[in-house]
């Protein structure tokens, strides 16, 4: 009986369930939120199946696997759940981030391209972390491209899938407070499905198989040992007589024997069992050798080394080096265009590289009208478009908290779990800014290792 889709898949479909909790452990515990993810099935679907459950603007973000599983993951995020994973990111005001989920645009979507990136790619380490340790052969998963938009209408060119291809589509409800529940899911194609028959149980059974094998072997033993032992006993009351009457007429003699030449057979014993031994560590050599040689091939570290490793980097290891300087005097639409330019979250407001203040995105955003957005232009009036002329002195967030270079990237995280903010700026002896450490290039440097181990440190808390 040839098997569907979904029995094949059915170690993926497991196996995805947990690398997904491991990632919204990863979003909580960087950010202090409460996260249910709740697993609803998993289909053989087609695009436009896909097409009929994520009618409106959705996020893709494609992983590349390598290993037991060959090919391309897609992940889906409708609306709610891509601006509700972005304005957590960019640590957007809640108000905005709940107007984002009712009535975020395509324009407004991608401008929150990078926090829909970094959603990738945390999800692609949580699935490495979670398929390395239970899946045999799995190399690993890399982030590859991000589509923001409407798929479906050309669904191999925008996100790899063939719209005629029957796919496995294992869908999720997360629930992130105070925000909406949003749906996700991740798609397998044909490709990957196809060639992974091993279900987790069948994976076990060598395992097994070898416990019960060890088992008998133990069984025969010992039934041997018995039946020698029994042999031992009619021998000794056969030949009792005689020996007590040797015993009798030298004792001393037969002791100081004894003690000079040891027992033959329990020299056979001993060899045996040395035998035996070695013949053991022949059999087992072989495959702690494939391990060690395998862990000496690998990135990886030993559990709970990560964190620890991650966080003793310095600051100025980590930070953005290129700053964007702006004026106090400048205008909300001023740096707009100017963070648009050079396509950065953050602008230091200063000169001769003495921060006065610094601005972000979402602080400029939050400052001008929602009137200016594209589906409210019919109500639009000139006191909105006035907005844009705010001067950056007024919105600005001063005084600036700064940190060393050689200050750890622990310390980094206490500094904004304790004060706020995502991000700062790294200074010299003479107060002057070398460069930003943010909120993204700690996602960086954790996302590439064990997110479970560094979400446990104590410094990555952040209150809700």
């Amino acid at each position: 009986m040839v098997k569907s889709q979904t029995e094949i898949g059915s170690p993926a479909i497991e196996l995805s369930a947990e690398a997904f909790k491991v990632f919204c452990e990863g979003i909580s515990g960087m950010f202090g939120l409460n996260i249910q993810c709740n697993q609803q099935q998993a289909v053989a679907e087609t695009v436009i199946g896909l097409e009929e459950r994520f009618k409106n603007l959705v996020a893709v973000d494609c992983v590349k696997a390598e290993g037991a599983f060959e090919g391309t993951l897609q992940f889906v995020f409708d609306r709610e759940g891509l601006f509700t994973l972005a304005g957590i990111i960019f640590s957007m005001p809640e108000q905005k981030t709940l107007e984002n989920t009712e009535h975020g645009s395509l324009e407004d979507a991608e401008g929150l391209s990078d926090a829909i990136r970094e959603i990738g790619h945390l999800m692609a380490s949580a699935w490495q972390r979670v398929f390395n340790e239970k899946l045999d052969g799995q190399s690993h998963f890399v982030k590859t491209n991000t589509f923001i938009g409407y798929p479906w209408d050309k669904p191999e060119e925008k996100i790899g899938l063939a719209g005629e291809k029957e796919l496995l589509f294992v869908s999720y409800e997360i629930t992130i407070e105070p925000y909406p529940i949003f749906k996700c899911g991740v798609i397998f194609p044909e490709t990957i499905i196809g060639g992974t028959s091993v279900s987790l149980s069948e994976k076990a059974a060598p395992a097994e198989e070898e416990s019960e094998e060890k088992a008998e072997a133990e069984t025969e033993i010992k039934a041997e040992e018995e039946a020698e032992g029994k042999a031992e006993e009619e021998t000794e009351e056969k030949g009792s007589d005689a020996n007590e009457s040797a015993t009798k007429e030298e004792p001393e003699a037969s002791a100081k024997k004894k003690d000079a030449a040891p027992d033959a057979n329990a020299t056979d014993d001993v060899a045996e069992e040395e035998a035996a031994s070695d013949q053991s560590k022949e059999s087992t050599i072989g495959g702690v050798s494939k391990t060690i040689h395998k862990m000496t091939q690998s990135s990886a570290v030993l559990p709970g080394e990560s964190a620890d490793l991650s966080l003793a980097l310095s600051a100025e290891e980590v930070m953005q080096k290129e700053v964007v300087w702006g004026s106090p005097d400048d205008s909300v639409q001023q740096a707009f265009t100017k963070m648009q330019h050079h396509n950065v979250g953050y602008m230091m407001i200063g000169q001769y590289g003495v921060p006065e203040g610094i601005v972000s995105n979402s602080d400029l955003t939050g400052a001008i009208s929602p009137y200016l957005r594209p589906i409210f232009t019919k109500w639009r009036r000139p006191s909105d478009d006035a907005t844009l002329q705010i001067k950056i002195k007024w919105i600005m967030s001063r005084p600036v908290r700064t940190i060393k270079p050689q200050a750890s990237l622990a310390a980094v995280i206490e500094n904004m779990r304790k004060f706020g903010g995502r991000c700062l700026p790294v200074v010299d002896q003479q107060g002057k800014v070398q460069g930003l450490v943010t909120a993204f290039d700690i996602f960086k440097v954790l996302s590439t290792l064990d997110i479970s181990s560094a979400v446990k440190s104590s410094t990555l808390q952040t209150p809700a």
